[in-house]
């Protein structure tokens, strides 16, 4: 099974570029920035990002912004650096985007959500438990995250990271309603398969570590038994013993690895297993009784 983790990033960058201007203003609300000189300067947390961002914008018209362009006619300049990636953008283009961008459909509010998550979100997938995270660089887009989930009926656990906001998403289910909303379908059914062999893998694990309880009550129980006959043996006391004891013990010692179950099955009048478990009992009793 491939890692989700790559199989999102892949499905992410090759998304059609639908209301690219809602899910730019979710990746410029997502990202740290710096200003300086007219110009607003972005690090992405990885060159993956940069190249979802340059097709977003390629897809946009660039006379609908009032911002002043670059000589070069990019207002996106991209460098990549240590596997990330560093953008410069004129204020003006960015007050644009963000100002512009209509959240009036749900279409719209999710793609901007899905720009969010781009710049400031990861996936999890430990041993055990899903992780979604949203770590933005300032509180308004985590209130609007929430407030856009919540519609959905899906609830965010905000807690402070090192002096920083982290919304956390642990349901496996409600991760995939959010992988759907945002289109990547692909990754919402990779996650699902990866829940559905957890799941069997556990119930396995489970009852291969129930069976391997029940051998070792059953190998102990026999043992003490065992020493309990040969106490029986080694002090000459059958005569104590009731007809019924007796023969019980004599099985035990023909048949060490039985279970009592077997073992009341075993004798000339079968017996339940809570029977044998009383007659153990009595014998130790005896025993007990004798000072054996």
């Amino acid at each position: 099974m491939p890692e989700i983790k790559n199989v999102i990033w892949d499905e992410f960058i090759g998304l059609p570029t639908k209301a690219p201007r809602a899910e730019l203003s979710g990746f410029l609300e997502a990202l740290p920035k710096s200003g300086g000189q007219g110009t607003a300067s972005f690090a992405c947390p990885s060159p993956v990002v940069g190249r979802r961002l340059l097709k977003l914008w390629n897809s946009l018209n660039e006379r609908s912004f009032s911002g002043k362009i670059t000589a070069r006619g990019r207002p996106i300049e991209l460098n990549r650096k240590l596997g990330r990636a560093f953008f410069v953008l004129p204020e003006g283009i960015l007050r644009d985007i963000v100002a512009g961008a209509a959240h009036e459909s749900g279409s719209e509010r999710w793609a901007w959500f899905r720009g969010l998550w781009g710049g400031c979100g990861a996936l999890y997938l430990p041993q055990s438990g899903y992780y979604m995270t949203l770590r933005p660089h300032g509180e308004a887009p985590g209130r609007k995250a929430t407030a856009l989930l919540s519609a959905e009926g899906i609830a965010l656990r905000k807690r402070v990271v090192r002096g920083r906001a982290e919304y956390m998403l642990r349901d496996q289910e409600r991760i995939v309603t959010c992988l759907l909303r945002m289109g990547l379908v692909k990754s919402s059914l990779l996650l699902e398969e990866t829940a559905i062999v957890r799941s069997i893998k556990n119930r396995v694990n489970k009852v291969i570590n129930c069976d391997s309880a029940n051998i070792s009550k059953t190998v102990d129980a026999a043992a003490a038994q065992l020493a309990m006959v040969d106490t029986v043996d080694s002090c000459g006391l059958w005569d104590h013993l009731t007809p019924a004891m007796a023969e019980l013990a004599y099985m035990r010692r023909l048949n060490p690895g039985a279970s009592l179950a077997e073992l009341g099955q075993m004798l000339s009048k079968p017996v339940s297993k809570s029977t044998v478990e009383y007659r153990w009992r009595k014998l130790k009793t005896l025993l007990a009784a004798l000072g054996r």
